[in-house]
């Protein structure tokens, strides 16, 4: 998962033409800097992680009419901001904000602003089971938190981004997961009823997204991951068992986990409650005793180099 850097903006135009579709790039400055971090879960399913100053790319018709190329993107924005143009739409796209696009049509992206980050999923049509038509209808609209299951989805895209050392069988069943979810959020944004989550694979992906980005709560429970979720506790708890788990047993797993990452690189004056709190166990002698059973010792006589 090699970064690929670009000085100017020839050099971006012909990176982003490999890792997306032929494209033209250009930029306001005269001076251009851009990175691109790609992971290749399947042949029709790709993240990439961009970094770059302001920039304007377009999918132009005469590029959209001589390429077979019929993937969907969806940008999700994590800095800086944006506007994405298609089907005569001009959408905003702001921090944790997400816009589709399809290749086989032209489309523009302004990000004019400096400070540009953002994680770009390509994936195949055919993976989405929606038809073509919803889909056109869905590209240059902003997805944001509020479409039921954004959150999560955004949340698995970051953790995708961040996981360098997945197996090729753990790709194929990310690369799943992340069509699955992003299938389940179009069809939450079209306001189409869903009998479900399509696999147990994508919910379980999805909840796990969840926990970790709400570890600090205290209040995590079982029944906020359902109710989150639109599915019933009874599910919550069976797509756990299958993997031989309890949803207890994984969150406090992680947050035990999280712990020691914090306690092995506190700031001075940091305290072990206020690290036992930061990750949802408000309570100190619960803390110590939860951190003791997980790794033999106290948190605060933790040491890394103590973990086995």
């Amino acid at each position: 998962m090699a970064a690929v850097y670009a000085s100017d903006i020839a050099g971006w135009q012909d990176i982003s033409s490999k890792h997306f579709v032929p494209l033209r790039c250009a930029s306001p400055e005269a001076t251009f800097r851009g990175s691109l971090v790609p992971l290749r879960l399947a042949d029709d399913v790709s993240l990439c992680r961009v970094s770059t100053g302001p920039v304007r790319v377009e999918r132009t018709d005469r590029l959209a009419q001589s390429s077979e190329n019929d993937d969907v993107l969806l940008s999700l924005q994590l800095a800086s901001s944006g506007t994405v143009r298609q089907h005569g739409r001009a959408a905003q796209i702001n921090p944790g904000c997400a816009i589709l696009y399809e290749t086989n049509r032209p489309y523009v992206l302004d990000h004019l602003q400096t400070g540009q980050e953002l994680l770009v999923l390509r994936v195949g049509r055919g993976r989405l089971g929606i038809r073509d038509r919803l889909i056109s209808e869905l590209c240059g609209r902003t997805l944001d938190r509020k479409v039921p299951g954004m959150a999560a989805f955004s949340g698995y895209l970051r953790g995708l981004a961040d996981d360098a050392g997945a197996d090729d069988f753990a790709r194929q069943d990310m690369a799943r997961a992340g069509a699955e979810l992003l299938a389940m959020v179009l069809r939450s944004f079209a306001g189409l009823e869903s009998n479900g989550w399509d696999s147990d694979a994508a919910l379980l992906a999805a909840l796990r997204s969840y926990i970790n980005d709400h570890l600090a709560n205290p209040a995590l429970t079982v029944e906020m991951l359902a109710r989150e979720h639109h599915v019933s506790v009874r599910k919550v708890h069976s797509v756990f068992s299958d993997i031989g788990q309890t949803p207890a047993v994984v969150v406090r797993g992680l947050r035990l986990n999280r712990a020691a990452s914090m306690l092995a690189s506190r700031a001075p004056g940091q305290t072990v409650a206020s690290i036992g709190a930061a990750c949802g166990i408000a309570d100190p002698t619960t803390f110590n005793r939860a951190f003791l059973r997980e790794f033999g010792c106290s948190p605060s006589k933790w040491q890394p180099s103590l973990q086995t």
